[in-house]
């Protein structure tokens, strides 16, 4: 009930914040590689927000997703990968690209939320398989470029699933 209580306050600050015209959208795109003990694959990574609070000249609150995956089979070699990385995040976003209005030349971000992630790989060598769910911290770095930004994240989830283990994301990215 909590948790329901805190959804929702949540939201209501959100459409306050609409109210005032003070929302904004930005995405990003680019690759990540996720390890979870002895599972790792890399993912294409989208990562859409909406800046919903503007705390100062260029720093916004925002909730969003780094979602990410990959597929990969190898019908040939008997091989194949999977990734699928699906965080909710809330995220602090300061100076370069924290709106689409900030001047600044670096920039930065740092965020906690949920997410659930599921990483698995067969090959000749054998198979490895991670299932995870929890909390998810993440903070990144954003640097400008003549147009746009080039950015780099790490994220860090605490697996609720006791079978599996945590799992760490290291991403780079271009802001669109």
């Amino acid at each position: 009930m909590k948790i329901l209580k805190n959804i929702l306050l949540v939201a209501l600050l959100i459409l306050t914040q609409i109210a005032y015209g003070q929302v904004s959208f930005s995405h990003s795109v680019g690759g990540a590689i996720y390890v979870a003990g002895e599972a790792a694959s890399p993912g294409i990574v989208y990562s859409p927000r909406l800046n919903f609070m503007e705390l100062g000249d260029e720093i916004t609150l925002s909730i969003g997703t780094h979602i990410a995956g990959w597929l990969a089979i190898d019908q040939s070699e008997g091989s194949g990968g999977l990734a699928l990385d699906v965080p909710i995040v809330t995220e602090l976003n300061f100076g370069h690209a924290a709106h689409p209005d900030a001047e600044s030349s670096f920039g930065g971000f740092l965020g906690a939320g949920y997410g659930i992630s599921k990483i698995g790989a067969e090959d000749s060598f054998g198979s490895s398989y991670n299932d995870a769910r929890g909390f998810v911290f993440n903070g990144g770095l954003r640097f400008g470029l003549k147009k746009g930004s080039f950015g780099t994240r790490v994220s860090y989830m605490l697996n609720t699933n006791e079978e599996y283990k945590n799992v760490i994301g290291l991403g780079v990215f271009l802001t669109l």
